[in-house]
């Protein structure tokens, strides 16, 4: 069995999310071997909130376009539903509700006018996950606050057909759904049946991983990880 542990500062080369560590000797691997990820620390450094990223709500009233911009910052579900209303009272035409579930993680917006979720960045988010959407209401069944909900940790040294990640990529090695708010760092474990194949004769002196998002883009502003790599 070996135990490797990563962090990204060790890193030769890359960032924080898109690293390759040296290893102090040729890792050789011939014949069967499976693999797990423990010990998994990630920093919570993406607000809820990103200028440029998630932070514009387009809405369509009549033939008419509206969109209103939200602060960068992070947001706990009921503050960034008494912000929305704000900006939707000031900038769009109706009597504007919005209100967040906490217990069900559930956002819903509401108007005496017929009404639209038809775009904007922070739009586009919510209507990617369930929603139903009314004549006069629209509620995102599953809205988030941590900033991201979910990070998967892949490597392209471990890529085999026996795992599926999303968009059918093969070098995903641990899906973590962040439940932890911003600021802080999640810690997180395997389960302890869980392992992953690996590649037969593997033989490297580097290893290379990347932290992605829900849609397989790369992470860029998670400070460092670290996590513990063993190889049975």
């Amino acid at each position: 069995m070996k135990l490797i542990f990563v962090d990204s500062r060790d890193r030769v080369s890359g960032t924080p999310c898109d690293f390759t560590i040296q290893l102090p000797e040729t890792l050789a691997l011939e014949g069967k071997h499976t693999a797990r990820v423990d010990s998994f620390r990630l920093p919570i450094a993406v607000p809820t909130i990103q200028t440029g990223v998630n932070d514009t709500l387009s809405i369509q009233v009549g033939a008419t376009t509206y969109t209103v911009t939200l602060p960068q910052q992070n947001f706990d579900g009921p503050t960034l539903a008494s912000t929305l209303q704000s900006l939707l009272v000031a900038n769009v035409p109706g009597t504007w509700s919005v209100t967040y579930d906490v217990n069900n993680i559930s956002m819903t917006i509401s108007c005496s006018n017929n009404f639209s979720v038809v775009g904007g960045t922070y739009g586009a988010q919510l209507l990617s996950r369930a929603n139903v959407q009314t004549a006069k209401s629209f509620k995102s069944l599953y809205c988030p606050v941590q900033g991201i909900d979910v990070v998967y940790l892949c490597s392209p040294n471990f890529t085999n057909l026996s795992t599926i990640g999303p968009n059918g990529s093969h070098d995903t090695l641990m899906s973590i759904t962040v439940t932890m708010p911003y600021g802080s760092v999640q810690d997180n474990e395997m389960p302890q049946t869980v392992w992953f194949d690996v590649p037969g004769n593997t033989c490297t002196q580097q290893l290379s991983f990347q932290l992605r998002d829900r849609n397989y883009n790369l992470l860029n502003i998670v400070p460092n990880i670290s996590f513990l790599l063993t190889i049975d």
